[in-house]
Formats: C-alpha cells, sequence, structure tokens
C-alpha cells in the first residue's frame, strides 16, 4: 500500500516528464504511462534515481480491458489512486479544409479523445472517491478559434473539453475536481535548445505546467475549473 497519494501520468514526452517530476517532488507516488514501454522507464528512473516514489507501463491506453486490468493491479498494490494526468495528444494540420482534414480528424481523434475516454471512465471512481481526486487535461486556445488547417486538432480538443464537462458533472458534490488547463503550446528544453534564438511567444514551458498541475492538486481548485496559463507564456532563459 501507498502511504503516499497515487498520481497517473498518461504520456511520457517532455511534458510527462516535468509533471511526473512535480508531482513526485510534491509527495506523490507517481505512476508513468505510454505506448512506448523505454520512454515511460526513462521518466520512472530519473525520478527513482533521486529517491522519489515512481514506476512505468508500457500500454496501449486505446485498449480498456489493459487499462482496467493496470488499475486493478494499482489498486490492489497501492491502494488508491488520486490523480489522473492525461497528456497524449499530438498535432496535425493542413493548408486549408481538405480530404487530409478527414484524415487528421481520424489520426487526432483516438489519442486526444480517445484515450482521455478510456483512462477517466476506468479510474472514475477511484478519483470520486479520492479527497484529493483530480483529473486533468491540457487543451489549446485554439480550440476555441479553429481555421480550416487546424480545424481536425480543434475539433479533438474542443470534443475531449466536452468530455471533461461531463466528468465534472460525475464528479459533483464530492471533494474531486475536473481540471482543463489551456495553453497556446507547450515549449520543451529540447525545443529551445534546437532553435536558440527563436522568442517561442506565447508558450508555456512544461515546468511551468508540471508545476501548475502539482499545486493543484495538492491544494483546493473547483471542479470544473479551467486553468489558463496563457499568460505564464516563455519569456527567455
Amino acid at each position: 500500500m501507498s502511504a503516499n497519494p497515487v498520481a497517473i501520468i498518461a504520456g511520457a514526452g517532455g511534458a510527462g516528464a516535468a509533471t511526473a517530476a512535480s508531482l513526485a517532488a510534491s509527495g506523490f507516488t507517481v505512476v508513468v504511462l505510454d505506448s512506448r514501454a523505454e520512454a515511460a522507464e526513462v521518466v520512472a528512473t530519473a525520478l527513482f534515481g533521486v529517491g522519489q516514489s515512481a514506476e512505468a507501463h508500457g500500454i496501449d491506453l486505446l485498449d480498456v480491458d489493459s487499462v482496467q486490468a493496470l488499475r486493478d493491479d494499482l489498486v490492489d498494490r497501492l491502494g488508491r489512486v488520486d490523480v489522473i494526468v492525461h497528456l497524449v495528444g499530438g498535432w496535425r494540420g493542413t493548408k486549408t479544409l481538405s480530404v487530409e482534414s478527414v484524415a487528421n480528424w481520424n489520426a487526432l481523434h483516438p489519442p486526444i479523445v480517445g484515450t482521455l475516454a478510456v483512462l477517466t471512465t476506468v479510474f472514475a471512481d477511484d478519483v470520486r472517491q479520492s479527497p484529493r481526486g483530480r483529473v486533468f487535461m491540457v487543451t489549446s486556445t485554439t480550440a476555441a478559434s479553429p481555421t480550416a488547417g487546424n480545424i481536425a486538432y480543434a475539433a479533438a480538443k474542443s470534443a475531449a473539453e466536452a468530455w471533461m464537462s461531463g466528468v465534472a458533472h460525475f464528479l459533483r458534490d464530492t471533494d474531486a475536481a475536473s481540471v482543463t488547463i489551456a495553453v497556446k503550446a507547450l515549449l520543451t528544453d529540447q525545443m529551445i535548445a534546437s532553435d536558440p534564438d527563436k522568442s517561442w511567444p506565447g508558450y508555456t514551458h512544461v515546468t511551468v505546467l508540471g508545476d501548475a498541475i502539482a499545486q493543484a492538486s495538492v491544494t483546493g481548485v473547483g471542479n470544473g475549473t479551467r486553468l489558463d496559463l496563457t499568460g505564464a507564456g516563455y519569456s527567455g532563459s
């Protein structure tokens, strides 16, 4: 059994690594999930190496049976799951509306909406029963003003936001909360290193995201909150 609250991080990219580090530093046992087992292991090993509690699992987050089996294993061993952080996504766009837009929708809907649906459904009761239950999803401001070129991406993010509103309704009258975090785009150190002369206007660094999620996980936050991090844009080193 884990004496610490347990946070599941879905997605082992830059945002996942930063968020896992922030939550682990805040006293959470972190469970990192990714379709790439090696990527998840890298994030968990880095935390374990500095004495923090973490584990990794390679898993298809669209496979309900696999996620349910993982949930049962985690609850059996750790006794609880408190926080779900959905950081699975992707981006595809076109110059204008075309048949490629349909292909983009078909490619983006599963990772952006489908994995969120599976995770929140499988772990819904665990989050609902936790005194610090949280579900986090990151959206983009482009969802509110889609263009012909990014219509598939914006539509997928809008659908995910609608799903989170439904999660908030499920969590009503409890201490748990559904929280949607809005950014223009996320920025990693690797992106900065690859183009050091670029100013990255309006981008939110993944460490800012991770710290915001950790803070909202340990302090009070309203169910259905939309946390806008667009004002925390990158200003250079």
